[in-house]
């Protein structure tokens, strides 16, 4: 063995450079990976605008490109020829992407999504008729929870073929409530009612001031509509309340809403002497 190695010697030794070599260049690749991921993840919420979102995406794409850039070494340093794996890969990306269409488009919407920002994590959206918490934005989907804590998982390029709601981007949202008023009952007693119930919630918001409106005039009662701004975070809270509140307003007579009735009218019908009906 130690005669075959003295031999060898001449080519052993440049391949075991090269074996280390590589070894450093991976092992350098994983660290600056790694440092980059740790200095974004905490230097990433001192730059203004720049939220949570942008993290998981960005960090997962650096690491791609160190450790491609240090593929690359690692191959120049065997002697391969570089120039040539790049024109092939794009010969061949051409093929993948064709067959990787979907998964390429999820990406770039995935993309978009980080520089437009239609939302955030943790905000309240509604997208394609599901409702829930934005909780991860990935480089091909985004995770959502319902309310009811259901794990939803989709597709980015959804996001750009469907109207996104969001519920959480605004610091204010309305909130509407709407009361029917017999057209026997005192218009007076009923706005003086919600005004007092505008009054008792001090969550409401000054500017714009609240407002109690006449909204329409039906067939078989009055709508009014209590309008009223508040903080986004507190939007469900008053709006059930302030349902709470008139229903209890119900229940003392002070407001009297119509109870609607259908009448049916039954006309008897008569038989003549040659047994035929007539109305």
């Amino acid at each position: 063995m130690a005669a075959f190695i003295n031999q060898h010697l001449s080519l052993i030794l440049p391949i075991l450079y090269k074996i280390l070599l590589t070894g450093g260049i991976l092992f350098a690749s994983s660290v600056i990976a790694r440092f980059i991921a740790l200095s974004l993840d905490k230097g990433i919420h001192k730059i203004k605008n720049i939220d949570d979102t942008f993290l998981p995406v960005a960090t997962l794409i650096i690491q791609y490109g160190i450790y491609g850039i240090g593929a690359l070494f690692i191959l120049n340093l065997f002697g391969i020829n570089t120039a040539s794996i790049v024109t092939l890969i794009g010969v061949g990306g051409l093929s993948i992407g064709f067959a990787l269409k979907d998964a390429i488009s999820n990406m770039a919407s995935g993309l978009m999504l980080l520089f437009l920002r239609p939302f955030r994590n943790g905000d309240a959206v509604e997208i394609g008729g599901t409702v829930g918490t934005i909780k991860a934005i990935g480089l091909f989907t985004t995770r959502l929870q319902t309310f009811s804590g259901v794990y939803v998982c989709m597709p980015n390029n959804l996001f750009w073929t469907t109207a996104i709601i969001n519920y959480s981007r605004n610091k204010k949202r309305r909130i509407e409530a709407k009361i029917s008023l017999s057209y026997f009952d005192s218009l007076e007693t009923a706005v003086n009612s919600l005004k007092q119930i505008i009054k008792e919630e001090p969550r409401f918001l000054e500017d714009p001031a609240p407002q109690i409106l006449v909204k329409q005039l039906n067939f078989s009662a009055v709508q009014l509509e209590l309008r009223g701004w508040v903080k986004t975070s507190e939007f469900w809270d008053v709006q059930w309340h302030i349902n709470e509140q008139i229903k209890r307003c119900v229940e003392t007579g002070i407001l009297k809403p119509p109870l609607l009735r259908n009448e049916i009218y039954v006309k008897e019908t008569t038989k003549n002497e040659t047994g035929l009906s007539n109305l």
